[in-house]
């Protein structure tokens, strides 16, 4: 009801104000509504409910609740308890602690759902928001102004455009089946420092599978297993011309040599036991190559048109093949 009013007359004592009897009428209605809001009844005030200056204290059995003035100009802490003590403590740094009593993290239940993606809030606003959208059955959270879908094992094998930065794979990739491998990982023991590297090419160049690592020189090694074969389609060296007396390439297997006049060529000990170089002569001056470790002599030398070529055991290059065009020294 409305609060009830005394009236006190005009003046004092004019005899224009309540009766004693309708005062006191007035006085104990306005504390029945008081008793009944804030007690267990008309005639009793809950025992748990006190009052200071900032604050409405609610004390339960074990645990009080603390609803304190909402003055943004001040620092306030709202507490909402449950039965093992403080649940809910929202701080005045926008800060949500989850915690019971003792401190330990408590759980927190809410249905975030949209009925599309279209009605999510502002991105920008709740920046780390997480939501569901009803209509597709997705997640999605918030993130520099925008909505992102979160993956899940239904959706993620067929999503376009997925970008893995740095991406730990375990030992195998396998096919769109998911039951046969197509590439096997394997990982060095230890701490390896050297890796394969695959890089793509622009229009009439070619992709490459280099190596890479902290040595400064790492060879690749391709292997059959057992008794297999490595078949390559069609196989072509690497090249480097010669034009000038000085030391063939030391990357390059297919060596050119290229001079209109006789053309020295010293030749490098091999570094992998298998090592071949090839050597032809397409200059009119005979080519001499010297190697620094050579089985057969000192040099060999290559007429114009002709061409030879070595292996490397691991000591010294052999002359294999076609050695009927070359002049050894």
């Amino acid at each position: 009801m409305t609060r009830q009013n005394i009236s006190t007359g005009t003046t004092a004592n004019d005899g224009t104000g309540d009766t004693l009897r309708s005062a006191g009428t007035k006085i104990n209605e306005n504390f029945v509504e008081i008793y009944q809001a804030f007690g267990t009844d008309s005639n009793s005030l809950a025992s748990g409910i006190t009052f200071d200056s900032s604050k409405i204290l609610i004390a339960g059995t074990t645990n009080t609740t603390t609803i304190t003035r909402f003055d943004p100009s001040s620092n306030v802490t709202f507490k909402i308890p449950d039965s093992n003590g403080e649940a809910v403590i929202i701080n005045d740094n926008n800060i949500v602690n989850l915690v019971d009593s003792t401190g330990t993290a408590s759980k927190i239940y809410f249905a975030n759902v949209f009925d599309s993606a279209g009605l999510f809030p502002s991105a920008t606003t709740y920046h780390g928001m997480f939501a569901h959208s009803h209509n597709n059955g997705r997640a999605a959270f918030a993130h520099a102004g925008a909505w992102h879908n979160l993956l899940d094992s239904d959706t993620f094998t067929s999503i376009t455009g997925l970008q893995l930065i740095n991406p730990k794979i375990d030992t195998h990739i396998f096919d769109n089946t998911g039951n046969f491998e197509i590439l096997n990982l394997d990982n060095t023991s230890g701490s390896p420092i050297n890796n394969v590297k695959i890089s793509n090419a622009l229009t009439t160049t070619n992709p490459t599978i280099t190596t890479e690592g902290g040595d400064t020189n790492i060879g690749l090694t391709l292997s059959a297993k057992g008794t297999g074969s490595v078949q390559i389609n069609k196989a072509a060296y690497s090249s480097s011309t010669i034009t000038a007396n000085g030391a063939a390439s030391t990357t390059a297997t297919y060596i050119i040599c290229n001079k209109g006049t006789a053309l020295a060529v010293s030749l490098a000990d091999g570094t992998t036991v298998g090592e071949y170089k090839i050597f032809s002569n397409k200059g009119a001056g005979t080519a001499t190559i010297t190697p620094t470790n050579f089985a057969a002599g000192t040099s060999f030398a290559i007429a114009q048109n002709e061409g030879a070529q070595c292996i490397w055991d691991g000591t010294n290059w052999f002359l294999i093949g076609n050695q009927s065009v070359t002049t050894v020294v």
